[in-house]
């Protein structure tokens, strides 16, 4: 007589599941875990996934200024993420959408937009506040890169723990988790959900 093995296969990996998240909100709360680093690491980077945008140079100077305002959030630095700020509200502001090929135009010209008020909020605002402009426009940054492109490979990280646990993403050009929205008090609390790799069409 032979059994299904299917309900011992799902509680198996409902049980792994619930480990890793269990892992995550203990690495983020600060509390030791039973995992070395490297186990970690290989785990998240067989569960992330890549997605292929259009390969581009246009967006160069928008990347560099959005990342050096993610490193003054990183570093807890509220004046130089202001001063970082205006770079990128200026290389947004030059961003020539009609470089980009495609019929999402109207798309584009929303994000940018939208993209430019969030990063003028981040000027002369408090660093509380201006981690929650970050956020937001870090999930425009991604909606408009995945339309206009990239130069370099760029990780979406996620922290389940910003804002009350109802979680918050940015974009970095490295795998190690340096995290702008809690800055030191808690760097590396996160993990890498997926990446956006320049492809030549």
């Amino acid at each position: 007589m032979e059994f299904s093995t299917n309900p011992l296969n799902n509680m198996k990996k409902s049980t792994i599941l619930a480990f890793a998240i269990s892992l995550a909100f203990y690495s983020c709360s600060g509390e030791k875990s039973t995992e070395s680093h490297e186990d970690h690491q290989a785990q998240e980077e067989s569960a992330m996934q890549s997605v292929s945008v259009p390969e581009s140079k246009g967006t160069s100077e928008i990347i560099n200024s959005y990342l050096e305002v993610k490193n003054a959030l990183v570093e807890d630095n509220e004046s130089l993420a202001s001063e970082k700020s205006q770079a990128l509200v200026t290389s947004l502001e030059q961003f020539d959408i009609a470089t980009v090929a495609g019929n999402e135009i109207e798309e584009l010209e929303r994000l940018q937009l939208d993209a430019i008020d969030l990063a003028k909020n981040i000027q002369g605002s408090q660093i509380a506040d201006q981690r929650e402009s970050f956020q937001a426009l870090s999930m425009l940054m991604k909606d408009l890169l995945k339309i206009a492109g990239t130069d370099r490979t760029l990780y979406h990280q996620y922290c389940p723990m910003y804002k009350n646990n109802t979680g918050g993403m940015w974009l970095s050009a490295e795998k190690e988790i340096k995290n702008p929205l809690f800055g030191s008090s808690m760097l590396t609390c996160g993990v890498v959900e997926d990446s956006l790799i320049s492809t030549v069409d």
